[in-house]
């Protein structure tokens, strides 16, 4: 008995030590698991504009853009290709369906994602809109007031200023609604097969 006593008094004496140093270990139940890591964009996100109670600009529907604006957006883009000697973007009114449509859930959900409330992705949702998508590319914004604030967001970040200079995209869709932290923007670049 005194070697077993022995051997506790030993133990606790070695678990006091370690417990005031950083080598302490616990050898109890295993801490529960942190949930699933789920990783946002590592885009910037632009700061949301000012709310506004009531908005007073004509609402469209949810699958409709304003031409003027989509041309707007698709200009200071195509200003930009032609710096980067890339073929100017043309409007497709199916990738113009598939990013209002976007723009429109981002309002409703408030919230600045590639992901549509449905779970689809940019290429479901331009199938979906009846565009036959090869390459496809999304950049997506909340707060600017208007379609050149929007170009300027995407071109001072990396990552969007590299999806709208690369050349091989050939067709644009635009989208954009209003709502809490808005105006929400989406820019659809594709080139079909």
């Amino acid at each position: 008995m005194t070697g077993m006593r022995r051997a506790a008094l030993t133990l606790g004496a070695t678990l006091f030590a370690w417990a005031g140093s950083p080598l302490f270990a616990w050898a109890g139940p295993l801490p529960p698991m942190p949930p699933p890591y789920q990783e946002s964009p590592s885009w910037p996100l632009p700061a949301p504009g000012p709310v506004q109670s009531r908005d007073s600009t004509p609402h469209t529907r949810p699958d409709q853009v304003r031409d003027d604006t989509a041309a707007k957006v698709v200009d200071a883009v195509n200003r930009q290709r032609a710096r980067a000697d890339c073929r100017p973007l043309r409007l497709r009114s199916s990738l113009n369906r598939a990013a209002q449509r976007h723009s429109a859930d981002m309002a409703r959900e408030q919230r600045l994602t590639h992901t549509g409330s449905d779970r689809s992705s940019p290429a479901t949702r331009m199938r979906d809109a009846g565009y036959h998508p090869g390459y496809i590319a999304e950049n997506i914004a909340a707060g600017p007031g208007t379609p050149e604030s929007a170009v300027r967001t995407w071109i001072d970040s990396p990552e969007h200023r590299d999806i709208i200079l690369t050349c091989r995209y050939m067709h644009a869709g635009v989208g954009v609604a209003n709502g809490r932290g808005g105006p929400w923007w989406t820019l659809d670049l594709a080139t079909g097969y």
